[in-house]
């Protein structure tokens, strides 16, 4: 049996026609009624996640794997889904959009660029670490901090944000990299403030967890010789995660996880973990 937490709309659908297709045995679970609305067919739980609700429902229904579809950063659902999974020892994946649009077309010389995707933060902590000189971040204090644990020389990172107003300490030292690293410019999108970023930081990658100006990061970027690498804005490490439906349903089908039930041992409740926290952000 497969678990899809899901928080609602069009992905949710689209998976579901997937798995019936498929000739899977799956049950959704929504946080709200609102969130379900229009879902179809198909077996539906509704209800707030806590961990020892979502490992009720996974042992009581025998659940071999869990799908992770929720759409929000770092939520509460998709933390009680890695804890489960984890205790638990069942397979968990997650499904994003994906963070380059397919197809896009960017003004940049593809010859003077290099990029990539890469969505495992330990991925990208580990090219920071075998890259001569310093990295860029345009992106989320939840996800820099994540990679930033991961990084040896935290002192090579730094952060770009907009001047203006007063030095927001607190914010600032939510990505995790030292202070004095999180520098202010005036311009912070479009070629020219990116390239000024990039000059002024001597960086030889710059780390993204959006589409937004990609053109025009990848342009600066050309222009300094730095490496673009784009990321996932989860807030969380994944070892299973996709950009795609069918890639996700290829992943559960080629691993037996479509139609399969497993058996749970030992008592039916289940403790709260004391050593996992939710990484709690809400300001970009």
């Amino acid at each position: 049996m497969l678990l899809v937490l899901s928080s609602g709309g069009r992905r949710a659908a689209e998976l579901a026609e997937r798995l019936s297709a498929l000739g899977a045995d799956y049950i959704f679970h929504f946080e709200s009624f609102g969130e379900a609305g229009g879902f179809g067919k198909g077996d539906v739980i509704v209800g707030k996640l806590s961990y020892r609700g979502l490992a009720r429902i996974v042992k009581k229904n025998r659940v071999s794997a869990i799908a992770d579809i929720i759409e929000a950063p770092a939520s509460h659902g998709s933390l009680a889904a890695a804890n489960v999974a984890e205790d638990l020892k069942i397979p968990l994946v997650k499904l994003i959009e994906p963070t380059v649009p397919r197809g896009l077309s960017v003004s940049a010389d593809p010859s003077k660029v290099g990029c990539e995707t890469e969505y495992s933060y330990s991925a990208v902590a580990g090219r920071i670490n075998n890259t001569v000189g310093n990295a860029v971040f345009f992106s989320r204090p939840m996800n820099v901090r994540v990679i930033a644990e991961q990084v040896f020389d935290r002192s090579a990172l730094y952060v770009p944000i907009l001047a203006g107003g007063e030095f927001d300490v607190d914010l600032a030292l939510q990505y995790g990299v030292p202070l004095m690293n999180v520098k202010e410019y005036d311009s912070i999108t479009g070629k020219d403030g990116m390239l000024n970023i990039l000059r002024d930081t001597g960086a030889k990658l710059l780390i993204t967890d959006s589409a937004l100006g990609i053109s025009d990061k990848l342009a600066a970027a050309g222009e300094v010789g730095a490496r673009v690498i784009f990321t996932q804005s989860c807030g969380f490490e994944y070892e299973n995660i996709f950009d795609n439906i069918e890639a996700l349903c290829g992943f559960l089908e080629e691993n037996g996880l479509l139609t399969a039930e497993r058996d749970f041992d030992g008592p039916e409740g289940a403790e709260e973990p004391k050593n996992k926290e939710l990484i709690n952000e809400n300001r970009d």
